[in-house]
């Protein structure tokens, strides 16, 4: 137990670096092209143009230190084409159900819904669907969720899949980092928090269940794009 603890300790601890270092990379960014206005009032979204690849950079090379060469150990490595269909359809049903009962409680404030204009459009999408997603998954399941279950196995069985300790504190820890982003936006914190807890655990589910990182990241983008989908109409329907 006490292996677990300290893998505890030291996730937490590298998640905050990396997230700390990437926020200090996009302050500096931003002030020196002179566009901290924009890209924290305007564009809010705009931020993981930046954030994201150096959050993804980071993970990976905290990943391949502490792998060893074991890199298939912390999910680098392909699912069984069976898992990818049937996770991929799971997780799409469940992003489908936690988006929309999330719209409906709380609706995404309009400065962090898609651009109206077709360019703008494919940016956010590159940028919140497929970049923050890989960046997120990265750090949360492929780093935090592994160092912790790598080290000690706590696990919960379900029967069909099991809950791990490694997949239950990744999950909390992404759902709270989103307290900040909810204040700033407007949106209400709760059901941020949660719906993104609930995302983060289904994506731990899933790793814990193919043994690869890529199943989390499908999922992630498949909340995302949902939430892309509904943003995009929205802006149609003005």
């Amino acid at each position: 137990m006490i292996e677990w603890l300290i893998a505890l300790a030291i996730g937490i601890v590298l998640s905050m670096v990396i997230y700390s270092v990437s926020f200090a990379v996009m302050v500096a960014v931003a002030k020196k092209r002179k566009q901290a206005a924009n890209i924290t009032l305007t564009n809010p979204w705009m931020s993981s143009a930046i954030v994201s690849p150096v959050v993804l950079c980071l993970s990976l090379l905290v990943i391949f230190l502490l792998s060893m060469g074991m890199l298939p150990l912390w999910g680098f490595r392909l699912p069984l084409l069976e898992d990818m269909v049937q996770l991929s359809t799971i997780g799409l049903i469940a992003a489908v159900i936690v988006v929309l009962v999330s719209e409906h409680i709380s609706p995404t404030p309009e400065k962090m819904n898609p651009p109206s204009d077709r360019r703008g459009r494919i940016i956010f999408f590159f940028v919140i669907v497929l970049l923050a997603s890989i960046a997120e998954e990265m750090l949360f399941r492929g780093f935090l969720q592994n160092i912790l279950d790598n080290a000690l196995l706590l696990a919960i069985d379900l029967g069909w899949f099991s809950i791990t300790g490694g997949a239950i504190v990744s999950a909390i820890v992404f759902g709270l980092i989103h307290v900040a982003p909810a204040k700033q936006m407007g949106s209400s914190v709760p059901v941020l928090v949660i719906s993104a807890a609930i995302l983060g655990l289904i994506a731990g589910i899933f790793l814990t269940f193919s043994g690869s990182i890529i199943l989390p990241i499908i999922v992630h983008i498949e909340f995302n794009l949902v939430g892309f989908l509904i943003g995009t109409q929205k802006a149609k329907d003005k």
